[in-house]
């Protein structure tokens, strides 16, 4: 499944390393959906599905998970808040937001963000790996590195976008890219043992700065939460 692992969803490390500067794209407000159904050597087949609003904003991308009713237990979190939060060594990192932030040098600024916890996570590179992120900007920014199209045919040209694909075996991939947006609206992935799909919605709500209210959140290290 080879072509699946380069197009699994970026919160689990998506994409091809690029270090190419991105190009200007226009800013977006984004829900997306994430399904992966794959059978294990035991037998057993598992299937995920999972949500996240992605706001991208100049050279900032902001990729929240959309926590459904009775996630988190609040009870519990209530005691993490911001004063608490200073003391508090296992803030719930596990659904934390990622903020990626490209510097005027090119480097990446990347952090979690634990929303309940009210804790900002700095992340140093050489805690990328730990943490699931494989520091690939264009991959975050694009949602996939545009470097996959290349390694794809052209397809059917719809209203929506254009279809790029590829067949190998019993693996296929299929992106529909939206270029005016330069990002994919739905990317389909199908190997021996599963299959995973990522379907992009544009909302039209206004775009607001959401990392505004981490001015507030206890600012840690990484290291601060290794025992």
């Amino acid at each position: 499944m080879r072509l699946l692992s380069k197009l699994k969803p970026w919160a689990l490390a998506l994409g091809l390393a690029c270090m190419g500067a991105a190009q200007a794209a226009p800013d977006v407000s984004l829900e997306v959906t994430h399904k992966s159904s794959v059978l294990g050597a035991d037998g057993i087949q598992r299937s995920t599905v999972f949500t996240e609003r992605v706001i991208r904003q100049g050279d900032t991308v902001w990729i929240e998970r959309v926590m459904p009713a009775g996630a988190h237990q609040e009870d519990e979190h209530a005691k993490a808040k911001v004063g608490a939060a200073k003391d508090h060594k296992h803030a719930d990192l596990s659904a934390a937001t990622r903020w990626i932030q490209r510097l005027p040098d090119g480097k990446l600024k990347f952090r979690l963000v634990a929303m309940h916890d009210q804790v900002v996570v700095d992340i140093a590179p050489a805690e990328y790996a730990t943490v699931g992120f494989d520091g690939a900007w264009l991959a975050a920014y694009h949602l996939i590195d545009p470097a996959v199209l290349k390694t794809l045919k052209a397809g059917e040209t719809t209203p929506q976008g254009q279809w790029f694909e590829n067949t190998k075996g019993r693996n296929a991939v299929r992106v529909l890219w939206d270029a005016k947006r330069e990002m994919p609206l739905q990317v389909l992935s199908q190997g021996a043992n599963g299959n995973r799909t990522t379907t992009v919605k544009v909302l039209n709500t206004a775009i607001k700065n959401p990392w505004d209210v981490t001015k507030k959140f206890a600012q840690k290290d990484y290291s601060d939460f290794l025992d």
